[in-house]
């Protein structure tokens, strides 16, 4: 079951990973947790994908994926509810603000969030991640967009 599960979220995050960035520096590990993210232009996920999420294909339109998984090797866990919160600040300092949504998938819980990408620019997005029934959790991480 846990290796389905598993399988089950490689396939989700797929579309919007790209292959280099499929390591453990893409998780921030806490409190039991595990919390998945990536950031990437929408030009880059599949036309498939892209409309299945209802997500706007274009260089300057960027989708956040946040994933969140609990148990004892929480890579191999169980799929859980949270509350993401945050925004992205680009490097002068400009404050965008994410709107995130739930999406399940078969039972794969994740969240999602569209922004504008002012290129080229490196954004940081500072995250609060919530599970249910749990502390916060900071996620911080930079995206480089050319």
């Amino acid at each position: 079951m846990r290796a389905c599960v598993r399988s089950t979220l490689v396939a989700l995050l797929l579309p919007f990973l790209p292959l280099t960035t499929l390591h453990a520096a893409d998780a921030v590990k806490a409190q039991g947790y595990a919390i998945y993210y990536s950031a990437v232009a929408t030009d880059t996920i599949p036309a498939q994908v892209a409309a299945r999420h209802g997500l706007r294909r274009a260089a300057d339109a960027g989708v956040v994926n946040i994933s969140v998984m609990r148990g004892p090797d929480a890579a191999r866990g169980t799929p859980v509810a949270a509350t993401v919160r945050g925004a992205a600040y680009t490097l002068l300092g400009k404050r965008i603000a994410l709107s995130f949504r739930t999406v399940d998938d078969a039972g794969m819980v994740y969240y999602l969030a569209t922004l504008h990408i002012p290129r080229p620019d490196t954004l940081r997005f500072v995250l609060t991640v919530t599970p249910a029934g749990a502390a916060p959790i900071a996620v911080d991480f930079s995206r480089d967009f050319p």
